[in-house]
């Protein structure tokens, strides 16, 4: 049966970034366009050669990848050709989609600060985990001060409310990672990173998954609102509004 390293030697065309899955049943296709999409970079594109409308197939790689891709297909009835791009590169549809983007941005600063924490680059782990700091208080202030009072969700019991409580359990354990790589405490430091990790990652899912829907709906309602909503979000977390951040969540 082929494998997925078959695909890249006999199915992919290196120089051309093409992927011809013509004749191949999903099960065999999905796994291979999943693992080229899952290596783009910025900048870089995959071109997918099919022979069966790829909808359902690219919104499935998609949600496996926390659409972090985006794509948009072509056909002359018989062919279809499909360009995948790394979402960063595209425009935000709303604020949910710019909050899972950064989910994704931030998710990868920290697994870079876990590998270097893993493999004794204290020094390097501190200059990135100062990068996803600045990011996750941006991020946090976001939705604990303009959004979630605009959109709802539950203040004080419902979605929002666990995800605020879990804003502050989150911030804590980032401050303990940023007072241990202060210290140049590295021995305890893969240990206190594993644990933050799992707790990123279980937040981000909750919250993807019970808060952003409510969020959407509310947003949906009010086109003119979430306009403004997502131009403020884009300039929260590019640092126009630091010094209310830094007052919210200190350095």
């Amino acid at each position: 049966m082929p494998t997925i390293s078959d695909a890249t030697s006999s199915h992919r065309d290196l120089a051309q970034n093409v992927i011809d899955i013509r004749g191949q049943p999903g099960a065999i296709a999905q796994p291979w366009v999943f693992a080229a999409a899952k290596r783009l970079g910025i900048g870089q594109r995959i071109q997918i050669l099919t022979d069966t409308d790829p909808s359902a197939m690219m919104r499935a790689v998609a949600f496996q990848l926390r659409n972090t891709i985006s794509w948009r297909h072509e056909t002359d009835g018989g062919l279809w050709r499909v360009e995948v791009r790394p979402r960063a590169e595209t425009e935000a549809r709303d604020v949910v989609d710019l909050l899972t983007w950064d989910h994704f941005r931030l998710d990868r600063r920290f697994s870079d600060v876990l590998t270097a924490a893993n493999e004794n680059r204290g020094a390097e782990a501190a200059v990135i985990f100062s990068d996803y700091w600045v990011g996750l208080r941006r991020h946090a202030y976001l939705e604990n001060h303009i959004l979630g009072p605009a959109l709802g969700g539950g203040v004080d019991h419902g979605p929002l409310a666990d995800m605020l409580f879990e804003h502050d359990s989150i911030i804590v354990q980032s401050r303990l990672v940023e007072e241990t790589l202060a210290e140049q405490d590295y021995g305890m430091l893969p240990a206190i990173c594993a644990m933050l990790s799992g707790a990123l990652a279980k937040h981000e899912n909750r919250e993807e998954n019970t808060l952003f829907p409510i969020w959407q709906a509310s947003d949906n309602r009010d086109r003119g609102r979430a306009t403004e909503l997502l131009a403020q979000a884009k300039e929260v977390l590019a640092g126009a509004e630091d010094p209310q951040v830094d007052t919210v969540f200190p350095g």
